[in-house]
């Protein structure tokens, strides 16, 4: 049989301990290391979340002012029923029995601006051009080329606060 001396069986156990101890040592530094990594990386990201979040927050709140601020400048112009009445007024007033305005519809272009659509009936070539006068008046006028009944008036309006 083969024998070891204890000298022998005391140096491997010595190795094997030292190999172990040094195994535990390196595997507890290396835990112990990606541990602080991680959490620093954690704590660089939180803080980059943070900063995008109140980037986030602070946008939100700059689109809901300019929704209101945009809110504003729509209330302060007139709008489509209110010109509408205003218009229907003037041509009520305007048609004598050589000419007749009438108020057919009107699209809004953007905030201040509109287009009207308006018929004028006349009797004469002087009621024509009275008729043409008042809408030229009202805006930049142009006739529809399929009737020449109906007008197109590019209308802009001012602020509620402004009077003409």
């Amino acid at each position: 049989m083969v024998s070891i001396s204890k000298k022998t069986v005391s140096l491997i156990i010595k190795i094997g301990l030292a190999v172990v101890v040094v195994y535990t040592i390196g595997f507890a530094f290396y835990k112990i290391g990606t541990y602080y990594k991680t959490y620093y990386e954690k704590q660089k990201l939180t803080q980059e979340l943070q900063i995008k979040k109140n980037e986030t927050n602070s946008l939100k709140r700059q689109i809901k002012l300019n929704q209101e601020k945009i809110e504003d400048v729509k209330n302060s112009y007139i709008s489509k029923d209110e010109l509408a009445v205003k218009v229907k007024d003037i041509f009520e007033r305007m048609s004598v029995f050589d000419y007749n305005l009438a108020f057919l519809d009107a699209k809004k272009m953007c905030v201040d601006r509109y287009v009207l659509i308006t018929q004028l009936t006349y009797q004469s070539e002087q009621g024509k051009k009275a008729g043409e006068g008042i809408l030229s008046y009202i805006g930049d006028m142009k006739q529809s080329d399929k009737n020449s009944s109906l007008y197109f008036v590019d209308y802009v309006t001012k602020p509620k606060g402004i009077k003409k």
